[in-house]
């Protein structure tokens, strides 16, 4: 039986009233009131019942529907997951690389405003990730593994002022070197943007891209693995050779899932992924 609110109003209004006389006559003449008394309880017990029933009931519901609330983030949380590893595992940065997939859980911030100089992931020593792996998002590069624990791993990124990355640039496929800090005589650069110094004289070109150099046994850094692209030309100001300003492929301040990259046969201890469509 349910009772609309107005209903349950009026009950409790009555109710209490009836209560209020049963007192008031109860202090003048207990040996009176005790037939009041059953009488009351006679019709006052099924309304609480009625009432501690429909409380009951609305604890059931809340409780259903907040389950159903938790399961619903579960699965839209799961689902959020597996696309993004769909989406890393079919990227450029991550084509013919076997890799483990681990999650950024920390960050450590840099001196200037809107810089960061490492991440901290949840993947370590008990997954086979080790120093000088490379690690890449779906856009491209993140930068590298610098430390190591059992279940975690400090990665070095690319805005981290003592960062330098071999990189080439342009379909010219220049060797550079890829830092953070502008060259001296220019004014610094905006947060997140890093800077190139080619090696020869030729200069890079607005539009450029940036990719890996790679390096020995491929580590600390896996080759051909997006970095950027050029947007600014900067003017010779004696900085020794043509710099450039470049866009990271990768927002550091963003950062989620990653891939940490193992070299051509190294079999780490976490379940591998290989990259391809």
């Amino acid at each position: 039986m349910a009772f609309r609110p107005q209903t349950r109003r009026r009950v409790l209004a009555v109710g209490l009233a009836g209560c209020l006389a049963i007192a008031v006559v109860d202090q003048a003449a207990p040996s009176a009131t005790a037939p009041l008394r059953r009488a009351a309880a006679e019709i006052v017990s099924p309304v609480q019942d009625v009432f501690t029933g429909h409380d009951d009931e609305i604890a059931r519901l809340t409780r259903e529907r907040d389950e159903a609330r938790r399961s619903s983030a579960d699965t839209r949380s799961n689902a959020a997951d597996l696309a993004a590893l769909r989406t890393l595992r079919g990227s450029a940065a991550a084509d013919g690389r076997t890799f483990v997939a681990a999650q950024v859980i920390g960050f450590t911030p840099g001196v200037t405003v809107g810089r960061l100089k490492q991440v901290t992931i949840d993947a370590g020593s008990s997954d086979g990730v080790r120093t000088n792996l490379t690690v890449i998002a779906a856009g491209g590069l993140v930068g590298r593994v610098v430390l190591v624990s059992t279940r975690s791993a400090t990665v070095q990124l690319l805005t981290d002022p003592s960062s330098v990355v071999g990189v080439r640039v342009g379909d010219d496929r220049l060797l550079a070197s890829l830092a953070s800090t502008a060259p001296a005589g220019l004014p610094g650069r905006e947060a997140g943007l890093l800077t190139v110094r080619i090696a020869g004289l030729t200069p890079a070109k607005v539009g450029d891209r940036v990719t890996t150099l790679g390096s020995i046994e491929e580590t600390p850094f896996v080759r051909e693995v997006p970095v950027g692209t050029v947007v600014a030309v900067d003017p010779d100001r004696g900085q020794g050779g043509p710099t450039a300003v470049v866009r990271p492929a990768v927002d550091p301040t963003r950062l989620d899932l990653v891939g940490v990259v193992f070299p051509a046969g190294s079999v780490p201890a976490r379940p591998a992924i290989r990259g391809g469509s």
